[in-house]
């Protein structure tokens, strides 16, 4: 009798205790809330400029046939300025209508003078707000309204761009590896490291609608920072050699021309194994040899040629293009493919020594002795010539 007055008792409780929780004090509604996704940051005339990207999160999924008119409709671009960059986040406040959330922030995008000025204070906002530091990081010099007003082809989320998906599109065609601004933040501090940041530009001719040209976003080149130098800006052409030391590369073109600039074969090529072998020379100065193991796949064989001579061309081509791009960043004076870190890991003592008399010292001799090795696994429906 007991136990049964004991169950009625329980369950009188639950009756009465269960339904107080099935809902949650702090909970909004998602249209009630307006969302950042993307972050611009420029400095004009000592004041910091802000950028937002807000978009209806409540209609993303309703965007299938849309036109284009209606996938633009649902982007936002908001612009304040500030002495600091909190004060010019707060004065952005005062204009939005609904209380705001930054907790999905998938990209921040630097001017090249933003990233010279006073860097620390937008990493500190990141670090001590509701923002994550998981968004990915670019660069750029187009105003950042036009950039944050592109919408997606095929209209549907516009989240679906480079600014906010870029890995999609590095794994089909990797050139210019794109970056966390995590990543950047940890490497932000290192003495030795180079970051190089992706940059983002907007193509107005390679794509129409209706006859009427539709811009997109491209990677037309990276912004490579260190904390002891000036960022210097490099176009994609002068960092053709960068995929090659990138082991993340997963897909990129080779083409093999003849001297009149004609095509003679195309090859993609995936997942550079890499080694960097610091060393100093006789005369104590540091010298750096690679040696990279690649494989790929013929795509396209316009002339015959011998499985022999079509490696010996492609491992010919990639060793130019890694030295072409070493040449271009001491142009800049920038060490493009980080070789000062592998110094600085391997060989602590002597780095240390280098680095107190001077800036790290980087000349056209400093990259000594480059070694390539194409392993082709893949001819398709080509037939080599015996």
């Amino acid at each position: 009798m007991k136990r049964e007055k004991y169950r009625l008792l329980l369950l009188l409780i639950l009756l009465f205790v269960v339904p107080s929780l099935t809902g949650c004090w702090d909970y909004k509604v998602l249209k009630d809330m307006s969302y950042v996704s993307t972050v611009g940051i420029d400095y004009v005339d000592n004041q910091f400029v802000v950028y937002t990207q807000m978009v209806d999160f409540a209609s993303v999924g309703k965007m299938e046939g849309a036109s284009s008119e209606e996938a633009s409709s649902n982007i936002w671009v908001g612009k304040a300025t500030g002495s600091t960059f909190l004060l010019a986040w707060n004065n952005l406040y005062n204009s939005i209508q609904q209380r705001v959330h930054i907790g999905q922030v998938s990209s921040v995008v630097f001017t090249q003078k933003a990233m010279q000025m006073h860097l620390n204070q937008t990493i500190d906002m990141f670090e001590r707000s509701e923002a994550r530091l998981t968004p990915w990081i670019f660069t750029t010099e187009e105003p950042m309204d036009d950039l944050f007003s592109i919408t997606p082809m095929f209209p549907s989320s516009p989240l679906f761009t480079k600014l906010n998906s870029p890995e999609s599109n590095y794994k089909q065609h990797s050139m210019i590896r794109p970056m966390k601004f995590l990543e950047f933040v940890a490497l932000y501090s290192e003495p030795s490291t180079s970051i190089i940041v992706p940059t983002l530009s907007i193509d107005k001719n390679n794509w129409k609608q209706k006859k009427k040209k539709m811009p997109e976003m491209t990677i037309n080149g990276a912004i490579i920072y260190h904390t002891k130098k000036k960022p210097r800006w490099m176009s994609k052409d002068d960092l053709l050699g960068l995929r090659w030391l990138e082991e993340k590369t997963n897909r990129t073109p080779l083409a093999l021309n003849d001297d009149n600039g004609d095509i003679k074969a195309i090859l993609n090529f995936e997942h550079p194994n890499v080694r960097v072998k610091p060393e100093l020379s006789a005369k104590g100065d540091p010298v750096y040899n690679l040696h990279i193991k690649v494989q790929g796949e013929l795509t396209q064989l316009n002339i015959p040629m011998t499985s022999k001579k079509l490696k010996a061309e492609a491992e010919a081509r990639i060793k130019a293009e890694i030295r072409s791009t070493y040449t271009a960043g001491l142009k800049n004076n920038v060490d493009v493919y980080h070789l000062e870190e592998t110094m600085f890991r391997h060989r602590y003592a002597d780095w240390k020594r280098l680095t107190s008399i001077q800036s790290f010292p980087f000349t056209k001799n400093s990259l000594r002795d480059i070694q390539v090795d194409v392993e082709i696994t893949n001819t398709g429906m080509s037939k080599f010539k015996s």
